[in-house]
């Protein structure tokens, strides 16, 4: 153990790329397992579509246009389902998870480059892996958060370098053609993010004037050239360029305060901070350290430190003051509190002993009772879904039972266990918990009725009736289209018309047509065929 951690003192950097190689596996493992849920088919409907259709302009839902989100996020999912030849749930997942690992990579390089302690720049991109949001929910979904994320707090790290050289060009150009980027992915949050960032950074060091600069007024004129370029393209397939904008404008609007009433906004003004500090747990535990008399000045006197928190501040009140935001859209502020919160630790732990004696023994208890807890596995009856479930859960202990006498045994590096140990946690997540859920949950029901109707018509037209879904429902209804379009590889098309031949397929209603048979009955979904 001394000269592991002797390793550790001398190489952090080796010791971050050695834990970032065990999270391979760790988040990689039966990430296809799932079916897809909440937003990802959405994601997967309109970059199928594209393919189907031969049109990457137009976002389409069953043939009907979509304007919640432009396309970039779609482009680099259609391409890796052209490059791969695949439409599974694990490729799905891809432009999530793999920009998960460069996001942390991103933030490690960064926080080493700009605080030049390396101990703070390892923990502060491990603590973006496993944090209690990452570990257990975000990493497993193809969402388009952690790439548009990733993307936007690159732009806050370049804007600091660029700002540190004073090269006024650059900073503004660079910032603008990720914010163009960042448009085509998600909307107008972008343009909140770059607004208020260089707004508080142009404040804060005097430099206002720079809004009104050549540099300012070129790089926001090549942006909006991008936007317009792209808008441009669509407007020849759909000139209907007002609902579309009208929609995006909508998607960031509605959950805002003036959406849901002073009520619901002051609940959410008290519980944001707690609710988020729960979010991040274990990573949140650092915040302990951040009640040292020093820590308001340590950040002031640090260039690095006073800009992330500047900037934070000058982003996350949009979201504190909207009742509707989800933690997956503070992603790409998460990271400017790990790298203040482990810069904290490292700092003024030695200064607070009776903190530390009490944190150490805190992330020990927490070690020791996971991998007491492991061993109870064996008492499920996970046999039919798991295989060798015998021989993983003997894995996981011996793991477990490592990480935690590497944290009863360092002396100054007991963190970098608690993150083992954290990943052997979402491994055995991957290995039992994942295909119980799948094995149980009814969405497998619903999967497995959306392909035996895309069999069952293929070659033949395919209409949904009637389609109106509720905004809750959309998800539900999202999934079943993406995976009849995927067994069919042709679009389906909604209807309100019964007079054409093919099949159709109801929600919640029946189809009333003298020529209509119905072929299956799924629970409240009914499936029928017009000759």
């Amino acid at each position: 153990m001394q000269k592991l951690e002797k390793f550790l003192n001398q190489y952090p950097e080796k010791a971050f790329f050695l834990l970032l190689l065990l999270a391979l596996p760790v988040f990689f493992i039966n990430l296809g397992l799932l079916p897809l849920f909440a937003d990802e088919p959405t994601r997967a409907n309109v970059a199928l579509e594209m393919i189907l259709s031969g049109n990457y302009s137009v976002p389409t839902i069953g043939g009907e246009y979509y304007y919640n989100k432009p396309p970039f996020y779609n482009w680099i999912l259609a391409g890796l389902y052209q490059l791969t030849g695949s439409y599974s749930e694990f490729v799905t997942r891809l432009p999530a998870i793999i920009p998960m690992f460069l996001f942390a990579i991103t933030i490690f390089y960064a926080v080493r480059y700009f605080i030049q302690d390396k101990r703070v720049a390892v923990l502060s991109g491990l603590l973006f892996l496993v944090n209690g949001r990452m570990l257990i929910y975000d990493s497993m979904l193809g969402h388009i958060d952690i790439f548009y994320s990733w993307l936007t707090f690159g732009s806050f790290m370049l804007i600091f370098y660029f700002f540190e050289r004073k090269q006024w060009f650059w900073l503004l150009f660079i910032s603008y053609l990720i914010t163009a980027i960042t448009f085509l992915c998600k909307g107008l949050p972008s343009v909140v993010f770059q607004g208020f960032t260089l707004l508080a950074l142009l404040a804060y060091t005097r430099n206002l004037k720079k809004l009104f600069s050549w540099q300012h007024i070129i790089s926001g004129i090549f942006c909006l050239s991008l936007i317009g370029i792209y808008f441009l393209n669509y407007y020849q397939y759909n000139p209907n360029l007002e609902g579309y904008l009208g929609t995006i404008w909508d998607q960031s609007s509605k959950r805002t305060a003036t959406e849901f009433g002073i009520a619901a906004t002051a609940l959410h003004v008290i519980s944001f901070p707690f609710e988020h500090t729960v979010h991040l747990l274990p990573a949140s535990l650092l915040l302990l350290f951040c009640f040292h008399s020093g820590f308001i000045q340590g950040i002031k006197t640090h260039p690095f430190l006073k800009y992330i928190a500047i900037i934070f501040l000058a982003n996350i009140w949009v979201y504190w003051l909207s009742p509707q935001t989800r933690p997956r859209y503070l992603m790409m502020l998460y990271p400017l509190l790990f790298i203040i919160w482990s810069h904290a630790y490292y700092s003024y732990r030695e200064a607070l002993p009776k903190t530390n004696i009490v944190f150490e023994r805190t992330i020990l208890a927490l070690a020791i009772l996971v991998s007491l807890a492991v061993p109870a596995a064996l008492f499920f009856d996970l046999s039919p879904y798991v295989t060798f479930v015998e021989l993983k859960v003997i894995l996981i202990f011996i793991m477990c039972c490592l990480f935690a006498w590497m944290i009863y045994r360092f002396k100054s590096h007991k963190l970098l266990g608690f993150v083992g140990l954290l990943l052997t946690v979402r491994l055995a997540f991957s290995l039992f918990v994942l295909p119980h859920r799948a094995h149980h949950k009814i969405e497998n029901y619903y999967k497995q009725a959306a392909i035996e109707m895309g069999n069952i018509s293929k070659g033949k037209s395919f209409f949904f009736y009637q389609y109106h879904p509720g905004e809750l429902a959309i998800p539900f209804h999202d999934r079943l289209i993406f995976y009849i379009e995927r067994t069919r590889m042709a679009q389906v098309k909604f209807t309100e018309n019964t007079a054409k031949p093919g099949y159709y397929f109801t929600f919640d209603r029946e189809l009333k047509y003298p020529n209509a048979r119905l072929v299956k009955t799924y629970h409240d979904l009914k499936f029928y065929e017009v000759k």
